[in-house]
């Protein structure tokens, strides 16, 4: 997921109150998040959910606050919220069109250096 399009979106869908109220119902203190501005603070909001293990639970809020934003971060929370005993559920929902497409093939890269052996 992208972490800078995520705050890209905290900053602007969310006035400074309604982050203050999003970083409440997260249980996290706005006044304990170290930063100076909007953006050092959304920075530190998702740095601090996701060293704890709650960074979809940040998306799913963000999501449930702005419903346009759906289609932003579906993939993620499908991936993230999976059934625990079906963990490759995610990618029959991928399957079917649920989330971003693909916009470019994976690749494989590997060393292409060429080392001479000095025995010869």
């Amino acid at each position: 997921m992208d972490r800078v399009q995520l705050r890209e979106d905290l900053l602007t869908v969310f006035n400074q109150e309604e982050f203050r109220l999003l970083c409440r119902r997260l249980g996290v203190a706005y006044d304990q998040l170290r930063g100076q501005t909007p953006r050092d603070k959304a920075g530190l909001l998702i740095g601090t959910m996701e060293r704890n293990g709650r960074l979809p639970e940040l998306v799913q809020e963000v999501v449930r606050e702005r419903p346009h934003l759906e289609t932003n971060y579906s993939a993620y929370v499908a991936i993230e919220t999976a059934a625990a005993d079906d963990p490759l559920s995610w990618l029959d929902r991928l399957a079917k069109g649920e989330g971003p497409a693909i916009e470019e093939p994976p690749t494989m890269r590997w060393n292409t250096e060429i080392i001479e052996d000095d025995d010869e």
